[in-house]
């Protein structure tokens, strides 16, 4: 007797389980990830992807919000491994040393919360903050060492050749720096950046408003660009918006890619430094 083929003989209902199981595998690519993480903050989940490539599966417990901030939206599932940068960052997601799979990348490294964003964007730290990502992702799959320590370099890679892309577009730029966060960023490409040391920029949030229009008169007197973020001080930014050389650095979007928003920074600085086109009679 001549033999049915096999999507024939196999009973109706058993049939449709194994298509959609097929299915399901299709849809999946197939994909055998080595460990899934959890990160705190948007950029430090963009740093494991990067790092992890399509090794590891990385989600984020967060995403931007309008003010500059990281707005929780989930919460780990069983057997993440969770990453955050310190305590008190774990602390934002109601996470301590006694959650289990926490991984901190500094164990004792007190910030404020100010600091503890700009290490996402100094080119100082950037590799030693990707460098602890490494070790954490490396530590749960040994046998890809070698794959994520070429991933860090070409991290690194990465961060230089954004900070060289910003010394093209702003060599001769001379400007203010009133920023609260992304100066660090903008100042390893800008060598005519001026940063108020810490006891005058104590002094303008005390209320030396005196102090700080002067500053921002001879700035202006100057040409210089007056430079600032969604994270400088309302007090310092609400005076500084009233002059018309600045520029204000706006926050990352809600699905912003990392690379591409640290080269933004400078691309919003260079576009604003422009002179101005007079109209033709």
């Amino acid at each position: 007797m001549r033999r049915l083929p096999l999507w024939i003989s196999i009973p109706r209902k058993t049939s449709i389980i194994f298509i959609l199981l097929a299915a399901i595998l299709l849809c999946s690519g197939g994909v055998s990830y080595a460990a899934s993480f959890a990160a705190t903050t948007p950029w430090l989940g963009e740093i494991a992807s990067f790092i992890g490539s399509d090794k590891v599966r990385v989600r984020n417990l967060s995403v931007w919000s309008e003010n500059g901030n990281a707005a929780a939206v989930g919460r780990p599932r069983a057997g993440d491994i969770i990453i955050a940068v310190n305590d008190a960052d774990a602390a934002r997601f109601r996470f301590s040393r006694k959650t289990r799979n926490l991984r901190l990348l500094y164990d004792s490294a007190p910030m404020t919360d100010l600091q503890l964003k700009s290490i996402f964007y100094d080119p100082a730290l950037l590799p030693y903050v990707a460098q602890n990502v490494m070790k954490i992702i490396s530590a749960s799959d040994n046998a890809r060492y070698s794959f994520y320590q070429r991933r860090l370099a070409e991290f690194q890679s990465r961060v230089e050749g954004a900070v060289d892309v910003g010394k093209h577009l702003l060599s001769n730029t001379k400007m203010l720096d009133l920023t609260g966060v992304t100066g660090v960023w903008v100042r390893a490409a800008v060598s005519g950046a001026v940063r108020p040391p810490k006891a005058v920029w104590q002094g303008w949030l005390d209320g030396d408003a005196a102090a700080l229009k002067a500053a921002l008169d001879e700035a202006s007197r100057r040409k210089w660009l007056i430079v600032m973020d969604i994270w400088t001080p309302p007090s310092i930014r609400s005076v500084a918006s009233a002059y018309e050389n600045r520029v204000t650095i706006v926050p990352p979007s809600r699905n912003a890619d990392y690379f591409t928003y640290l080269q933004d920074i400078y691309r919003m600085i260079w576009k604003r430094a422009q002179p101005v086109k007079k109209k033709s009679k």
